[in-house]
């Protein structure tokens, strides 16, 4: 009996198999699959080291959320330095990656931005402070470096009226001043 049942399901399988086949959902992707970089943030810096070595020495520009767009060099050593659009001074604050507990109760890793002694949308006196998978996926672009010394200045050499489109317009620019 199990004899004729085995090529009877073999059977029936095949026929699902050809039949899905035949009628493939036109939605479905077709090429390779492709990375989530929420995912993938999400996976990286799932530890407050993998958040440290994310942020350590590298320029990002952050058009997301509230406030003005803005292009920052976090240290190693935890300062930061932010460009913000429609200002030409430089801000120092601080930097941390660290955990928390979210609303359900499970351990987080998020970052902390501090600007002592200033006031704008998004950057302010006490620690404001996202999950690290996000602020990761709000960058619009990351780069090892300190490309425009940001760490280096308290005034940036022009002001940007308007986002950038990349650091590296904004490098350019800077670059030909």
């Amino acid at each position: 009996m199990s004899v004729i049942r085995f090529p009877f399901l073999l059977l029936a399988a095949f026929h699902v198999l050809v039949g899905c086949a035949a009628h493939p959902d036109p939605a479905a992707p077709t090429g390779p699959a492709v990375p989530m970089p929420q995912i993938q943030a999400a996976i990286d810096n799932s530890t407050p080291e993998g958040a440290r070595r994310g942020m350590s020495n590298k320029t990002w520009l952050w058009t997301g959320g509230s406030g003005p767009a803005q292009i920052h060099y976090s240290t190693a050593d935890g300062r930061d330095f932010a460009w913000l659009v429609g200002e030409r001074r430089i801000l120092a604050g601080q930097w941390q990656a660290n955990t928390a507990l979210d609303a359900r109760g499970q351990q987080i890793v998020q970052i902390c931005l501090r600007y002592p002694g200033v006031r704008t949308q998004g950057l302010g006196d006490s620690w404001d402070c996202r999950p690290a998978g996000t602020m990761f996926y709000e960058m619009r672009e990351r780069e090892s470096g300190d490309p425009l010394r940001l760490s280096d200045r308290t005034q940036a050499q022009f002001v940007l009226t308007q986002p950038p489109a990349s650091l590296a317009e904004v490098e350019a620019r800077v670059a030909g001043q």
